[in-house]
């Protein structure tokens, strides 16, 4: 039970940090999923009422029940000091009532049947007779064709009998949480996996805020039973976990590099993947956005839609680099762009070069199944690919800066001192896919949707330079 940081959200909500841009786009991308939602009956008298105004739509609520309107959409309820919004309510002729929650994921989860018996033992409790507990989820096998039917889009699944089960349980449950409530501190609860998940907790920053650089959350892959047994044993730090404990050939490597500060080096092994790369060498990045509700016809959703690539063309072994880019204008689905360029761009023989590979084939073999008509000159791009990410997993390169991580922005500075992606106005994927979701709205002025292309360009460049100045480096540490 979240005992803790429902104490937190009640007493010290300054805690939380102000919503960044990427973090907001993510509520602003909810919103329009529950305005989706909402359209599912095609019908429906919507309690539009902001969280100041909670009394007047508690009101509001009651007054639509007794008047028995079809479809309630977001009432509010309170039982027992428990207010619950309710996204969805269906009144059955018998003078029951259909409960609905809409939720943006594409499958029911345990946390929405939690959320789901909470909603129902509230309602039961204002007196209001439940006859189906339902949850409404994004149906992930439908494709855009034409404006979006909410009946199509979203599929719902009959959860009254997983409610019923926890019902009984809900009553204690919340009478425990209004006892943490009443405390005068913060119950006692420390940092573990509950922190990001189901999702991360708002209040991490103020709960991690003890928890020193480079330290055992850190270790890539280690569980949080293991985590929890080095913190039980007082350790903290990675350099500081005993050379004995129970971990994986990989983190140990990491671990042994972690001490001593020095470079690993497996000369042989980076031969071997060096071997494997054949000339003319493409170094190629995509960048992608990923909404929730379809944007152009043919996708799906959360699909990853590629908006961007880079590529940096190298016709021999140490030959200068040619760089070549794509990127949507903005207005139209930018994946019929991106395959033209790549046709135009890509020839017939040579390496495709990425890093964490499975990224930029997957993408491909996506743009395969929806672009038949494209099929036959982009099926065989992903048989030449070869992933740059692979000498730094099988630990042919191990280096103390990296401190167990193999990420692209982690090996680059090690790997390549002076090159990093530090001063980058976009300087990671999320940012990329935020900066194209901006110009997408039509919301900012022409120069300012001209500036973040420019600034797009310049990073998923770094990312393709960044490749060529990594292999080059590692040719150079393979005799």
């Amino acid at each position: 039970m979240p005992y803790k940081r429902l104490w937190l959200y009640n007493n010290k909500r300054a805690l939380i940090p102000p919503a960044g841009p990427e973090q907001q786009q993510v509520f602003d991308e909810g919103n329009a999923i529950g305005a989706l939602a909402r359209e599912y009956y095609g019908y429906g008298v919507l309690v539009d009422m902001d969280p100041a105004q909670l009394p007047q739509a508690i009101k509001r609520t009651a007054a639509l029940v007794a008047a028995g309107a079809g479809v309630i959409l977001e009432g509010a309820f309170v039982f027992n000091k428990v207010l619950v919004r309710c996204d969805i309510l269906k009144h059955n002729k018998d003078g029951s009532w259909d409960l609905m929650e809409a939720k943006g994921s594409t499958e029911v989860k345990d946390e929405h049947v939690q959320d789901v018996a909470v909603q129902r033992y509230v309602l039961e409790g204002a007196g209001l007779t439940i006859r189906n507990t339902l949850l409404m989820h994004i149906d992930n096998t439908f494709v855009k064709d034409g404006p979006i039917d909410a009946k199509k889009f979203f599929t719902c699944e009959d959860i009254t009998q997983e409610v019923g089960a926890l019902l009984p349980g809900v009553g204690p449950d919340l009478e425990r949480l209004q006892e943490a409530l009443a405390s005068p501190a913060a119950p006692e609860v420390g940092i573990g996996k509950h922190c990001s998940h189901p999702a991360d907790c708002e209040f991490r920053a103020h709960c991690w805020k003890g928890v020193p650089e480079h330290s055992i959350y850190d270790i890539p892959r280690l569980s949080w039973e293991k985590k929890n047994t080095l913190k039980a044993m007082g350790i903290l730090l990675f350099k500081n976990v005993p050379d004995n404990f129970d971990l994986s050939d990989g983190q140990k490597q990491a671990l042994k590099v972690e001490k001593s500060g020095e470079v690993l080096i497996n000369k042989k092994k980076i031969a071997k993947f060096l071997r494997r790369i054949k000339y003319p060498l493409y170094h190629i990045d995509f960048e992608t956005i990923r909404p929730a509700i379809p944007l152009y016809d043919g996708s799906r959703p959360y699909q990853q839609l590629p908006f961007q690539v880079s590529l940096h063309v190298q016709a021999a072994a140490g030959a200068a680099p040619r760089h070549l880019e794509y990127l949507g204008e903005g207005s139209t689905d930018p994946r019929p762009g991106l395959i033209s360029f790549l046709l135009a761009n890509i020839g017939p023989a040579g390496t495709l070069l990425a890093y964490n590979a499975s990224f930029e084939i997957q993408k491909i073999e996506d743009l395969v199944r929806d672009f038949p008509e494209s099929a036959a000159g982009l099926a065989a791009l992903p048989g030449r690919f070869e992933d740059l990410m692979k000498p730094f997993l099988e630990r042919a390169y191990v280096h103390p800066a990296c401190h167990g991580r193999v990420s692209l922005k982690k090996i680059l500075p090690a790997l390549v001192p002076g090159m990093s992606y530090e001063g980058l106005a976009i300087a990671n994927g999320g940012a990329a896919q935020l900066a194209y979701c901006n110009i997408l709205s039509g919301r900012l002025s022409p120069a300012a949707a001209e500036k973040l292309r420019g600034d797009l360009k310049v990073y998923c460049g770094q990312d393709t330079l960044a490749m060529v100045k990594i292999l080059e480096r590692l040719g150079q540490l393979s005799v």
